[in-house]
């Protein structure tokens, strides 16, 4: 019995294990009430290990802590290292800038060789065509861009100028008559325009107001416009039919009124062909001297006439015709709109014009008076026969006629002037009357003087 006691009283020892050796060391009595709930637990470095990965738990810690475990130490390595991320920065932004360029470098070819291709290329590289094109003192670089376009030498005229402009070339460019070529490139184009030797001597006409196109043809031959690259037959014979000039909004009109008339005007042209100094090369042909008169009229009958026309309910060839009638028979500019208030107000009270401009228009012999039976005489122009205007144009009227066809004067309308006559022909007067008895007063009192 005293052995079993002894051995009760043994003090419980702790048990610590080292590889596969294994210590023991007792406890002291002040833990062992502590403890008394565990058991003490022995066990070898090798099982604690595998039970430490035993569980799905501990496995799972196991795989996060060897991930944390590698990310940690790329952390580290970037800790450790901050030029390599710098290094991979700057190389991602380098690929990033050569890309971008590469992009607009490609962009660039694509949209160089469109424009190039549709705007800046010869028209037609084997073109053995050859092409006169006279350039005017007066012509601004657009105007002689355009030009250009419109004879066929080049495929924009907008884009010549640019380059002309940006070639710093716009005043190297000289007057004359040309010969150039759909093959040419701009260059070629530049450097023949700027070539003193291909300037050709040039001509003043003047062309009054009152003009007819018959009275045209001498002075342009006077002059020698008309004499080496064509004839007064030729442009006598255009600027009759008019068909050549459609393009004109002007003309069309005319042409178009001109099929639904039984009667035919002699020059479709007559009246637009606008009174001015020209100065044209000689040899210039019809079509460039009838264009660069046409385009005088374009510019003088602005927006503002067309406007005005509407207003009074006439078309541009009325205000044209009456403005031609309006220059014959007044001798001064300061009469235009008393001649003009006349003509609105006969027309107003349905009575013919009876104007003698327009008999000298188609009669052989010009004259300031006409006998009754010659008034008679057969004519789409002929006023006295015919009730309201005549046909066409009866000459080229100049600016102030045609504003005076457009704005008569009002207080004269106002007042009911029906009449007037010729006062004294060396002073150019015109004398008015509101009746027919004070009409054939004037009539006496100045016929001597015709």
């Amino acid at each position: 019995m005293g052995n079993r006691n002894q051995r009760r009283s043994i003090k419980p020892v702790e048990f610590k294990s080292q590889g596969t050796k294994q210590t023991i060391r007792e406890v002291p009595e002040e833990k062992q009430k502590s403890r008394q709930i565990h058991a003490p637990v022995i066990e070898t470095k090798q099982q604690a290990e595998k039970k430490k990965f035993s569980s799905p738990e501990s496995r799972n810690k196991g795989k996060q802590m060897v991930k944390t475990r590698k990310y940690t130490k790329i952390d580290r390595n970037i800790e450790e290292n901050p030029w390599r991320d710098i290094g991979r920065r700057v190389l991602k932004t380098a690929i990033m800038v050569a890309c971008s360029l590469a992009i607009v470098a490609i962009m660039g070819v694509i949209v160089y060789n469109y424009v190039y291709g549709h705007y800046i290329a010869p028209v037609d590289v084997d073109s053995t065509e050859e092409i006169s094109v006279i350039i005017d003192k007066d012509d601004s670089l657009k105007s002689i861009s355009q030009k250009l376009e419109d004879a066929g030498v080049i495929r924009n005229s907008t884009i010549f100028k640019y380059y002309v402009d940006f070639s710093d070339m716009s005043t190297k460019l000289l007057a004359g008559k040309f010969t150039l070529s759909p093959s040419m490139t701009y260059d070629d184009i530049i450097n023949v325009l700027k070539r003193p030797a291909a300037a050709q001597q040039s001509t003043r006409v003047t062309l009054v107001e009152g003009i007819l196109i018959k009275g045209m043809i001498p002075k342009l031959e006077e002059a020698g416009v008309l004499a080496e690259a064509s004839s007064s037959a030729e442009f006598d014979s255009k600027v009759a039919a008019g068909t050549d000039y459609s393009d004109y909004w002007f003309i069309k009109e005319v042409l178009d009124q001109e099929e639904t008339q039984s009667e035919h005007r002699d020059y479709i042209l007559e009246g637009y062909l606008f009174p001015d100094t020209y100065e044209f090369y000689i040899s210039s042909d019809t079509d460039q001297v009838v264009e660069k008169m046409l385009n005088r009229f374009a510019e003088i009958y602005t927006e503002d006439y067309k406007k005005r026309a509407a207003e009074l309910g006439m078309t541009t060839d009325e205000v044209i015709t009456l403005a031609s009638i309006i220059e014959k028979e007044a001798g001064k500019v300061e009469d235009f709109a008393k001649v003009s208030a006349v003509f609105y107000n006969r027309l107003e009270q349905d009575m013919m014009l009876q104007s003698c401009a327009t008999l000298q228009y188609f009669m052989p012999e010009k004259k300031f008076v006409y006998s009754a039976e010659e008034t008679q005489t057969p004519s789409p122009y002929n006023t006295y026969i015919h009730k309201g205007l005549p046909i066409g144009p009866i000459c080229s009227p100049g600016k102030a006629a045609i504003e005076a066809a457009l704005w008569p004067d009002e207080q004269f309308m106002a007042e009911g002037y029906l009449y007037f006559c010729a006062g004294d022909p060396a002073e150019g007067t015109t004398v008015f009357a509101k009746t027919y008895e004070e009409h054939k007063a004037n009539i006496a009192k100045y016929e001597s003087l015709w």
